[in-house]
């Protein structure tokens, strides 16, 4: 068996393929043809997440949301008393007009978050039919969704789906249980 040969421009070692020449072989580089330092890859927001990692990859942001920006603490309160100040007239999935105000507040929260999608979920107590409630639930979900459509937020960046009674965050015993029970939740998810 013969000694492999090199080539003299390589000064005697093997070639090596790297398109991007960021000095990372193509064959370990999960993005071979552009340039990068994480691991080959590029990092065009700054973020130390590199692109083909990071969720937000044009806006800086953190880890543990993807390479997003963290959602400012008076944003978070914003989402949060939505979900509880988001009504409906008794039994059905119209919304109260004292609701707008809240809904509205969503919107400027998407409209600062252009990468964030968001999760809207329904929920009852468990006063009548579980088969009622369920649907009532994803009534109200979807109603809040096309609210937010009509206030041109992106469909792409909305989901809705119901929970019925089978997610209660107070006791279904108490007045006060239940009432905690019926909202709407409004869950930040990155792309």
């Amino acid at each position: 068996m013969s000694k492999p040969t090199w080539p003299a421009s390589n000064s005697g070692c093997p070639e090596i393929k790297d398109q991007d020449k960021d000095g990372v072989e193509d064959a370990n580089d999960p993005c071979p043809t552009v340039a990068g330092k994480f691991n080959g890859c590029p990092d065009t927001d700054g973020d130390g997440i590199a692109d083909n990692l990071d969720k937000c990859p044009n806006t800086p942001g953190v880890a543990a949301n993807k390479g997003c920006p963290e959602i400012k603490v008076e944003d978070k309160k914003v989402l949060d008393v939505a979900m509880r100040a988001v009504q409906f007239e008794t039994a059905t999935s119209t919304i109260t007009k004292a609701s707008y105000k809240n809904l509205d507040a969503v919107v400027s929260v998407l409209n600062k978050y252009p990468e964030m999608m968001v999760s809207i979920e329904g929920n009852t107590d468990n006063v009548g039919e579980p088969d009622r409630n369920q649907k009532l639930s994803e009534r109200r979900a979807k109603a809040c969704m096309d609210y937010l459509i009509s206030k041109k937020i992106a469909a792409n960046r909305l989901s809705s789906k119901g929970n019925g009674e089978n997610n209660p965050i107070g006791d279904n015993k108490t007045k006060e249980g239940r009432q905690q029970n019926r909202r709407t939740e409004f869950n930040p998810i990155w792309r």
